[in-house]
């Protein structure tokens, strides 16, 4: 059965408020790949663009220099306070106004402070393992079905965009950033 992942907050090197457990989106394939709900990504800006302007995306130095993947883990820190975390914050706060508070401990956890986080993180919401109860778990709780759009719509391809990494498609079966970057699956 095709597994189902949930990126909390893909945040993937940030900090903590007491809002650390909050549901997401689903998201697909075996791989861990996240599958963004139907829709478009979203801003908080309400310019339609969940992702950071081209010269941020993937670059230590908002100038294009370096990949993601290419940083060392000091590098990586800077990006995400200087690149990721701003944006997390906004649209944590434009889907719900309680997340001011998104630190880089809000999807790392524990760990944060001497770089130890494990992703994903075993304590965030753990998501539905099957396609058949992600789907159940979201239809019986209305709430958990708002995040998870939320999730899947705008936190899935902004993060992806923001690390150099392509969202999971659903559709194409494709990509290699889902919701199982934050989240663990149900056994």
């Amino acid at each position: 059965m095709k597994k189902w992942l949930v990126v909390v907050a893909a945040l993937a090197a940030c900090g903590g408020s007491k809002h650390e457990a909050q549901p997401p989106a689903p998201v697909g394939s075996a791989a861990g790949s996240a599958e963004p709900a139907m829709g478009s990504a979203g801003s908080a800006d309400g310019s339609g663009s969940a992702a950071p302007a081209a010269s941020e995306a993937g670059s230590a130095a908002g100038s294009g220099d370096k990949a993601y993947k290419d940083m060392d883990k000091k590098e990586r820190a800077a990006f995400m306070k200087r690149v990721v975390l701003p944006k997390a914050k906004a649209m944590f706060a434009s889907f719900d106004p309680k997340f001011g508070e998104v630190t880089c401990r809000t999807c790392h956890g524990d760990g944060v402070d001497d770089h130890t986080f494990k992703m994903p993180n075993p304590k965030l919401k753990p998501l539905p393992g099957t396609e058949e109860a992600y789907m159940a778990w979201i239809k019986k709780n209305p709430e958990e079905g708002k995040w998870s759009k939320f999730m899947g719509e705008q936190v899935v391809p902004a993060m992806a965009d923001m690390l150099g990494k392509q969202a999971f498609d659903p559709k194409t079966k494709t990509g290699d950033f889902s919701c199982g970057a934050c989240h663990t699956m149900q056994k």
